[in-house]
């Protein structure tokens, strides 16, 4: 097995806690026009960006749905809440990152959120200058599920995908992860792992902490 050089996060559900605080937000949105963001549907559309979202809630609820403002507002009132409170992050992050910087792990972020929200958010919990590249929604042209977005921060930190090593909690970020010929370990959120995540995923972990045992154990 080809050694790991370098680590590739995705953002929302892995560092911060902020799939739940999206989910309330999608459902409150979607309840005024009288439909229902179900966690099964909100499932679907973790990791993916507005096209991606949007093309799965047209087939879930019909074309007739404001959507563009229906997500600006779901945005804006996300925007909103987390200027006012504390933006939460994962069990084991700065534990992690203060391993990987001691063991001479390259690291990039590969988010589907945009730069400016991305950045801001790095900088709020204090690791936007610990990660060596950051690929973001707008930087790419293909969202996940396709590969483009690692196959891109693979290439920024000088790597071939082989040797790098994906964290994901999203079926989308699994996915894209495999197709680049990426390993990955799913680190579950709101999206228990289903039969095709297990495939995929070289192993899941519960948080951070075990996965920097697992590098332990694999260096």
């Amino acid at each position: 097995m080809n050694k790991i050089k370098g680590i590739i996060f995705d953002m929302d559900g892995v560092l911060v806690d902020t799939e739940r605080i999206s989910f309330m937000f999608w459902k409150q949105e979607l309840e005024k026009y009288k439909k229902e963001m179900s966690r099964e549907l909100y499932g679907s559309v973790i990791g993916r960006n507005k096209k991606g979202v949007f093309e799965i809630l047209k087939s879930e609820f019909g074309s007739e749905l404001p959507l563009e403002e229906i997500y600006s507002e779901k945005v804006n009132a996300m925007l909103k809440y987390l200027d006012e409170n504390d933006l939460p992050v994962k069990l084991g992050v700065y534990e992690i990152f203060d391993f990987l910087q001691a063991s001479g792990y390259k690291v990039a972020l590969a988010t589907s959120t945009f730069r400016k929200i991305a950045v801001e958010r790095l900088e709020r919990i204090g690791l936007r200058e610990r990660f060596d590249t950051i690929v973001c929604g707008d930087d790419i042209n293909n969202s996940k599920p396709d590969p483009e977005i690692f196959i891109k921060a693979a290439t920024q930190l000088g790597l071939e995908p082989k040797g790098c090593l994906v964290l994901e909690d999203s079926p989308a970020g699994i996915e894209a992860a495999f197709k680049a010929g990426i390993r990955v370990i799913n680190i579950p959120d709101l999206k228990d792992p289903d039969e095709i995540m297990r495939e995929r995923a070289c192993k899941i972990c519960n948080d951070l902490l075990e996965v920097k045992e697992y590098l332990l154990q694999t260096k």
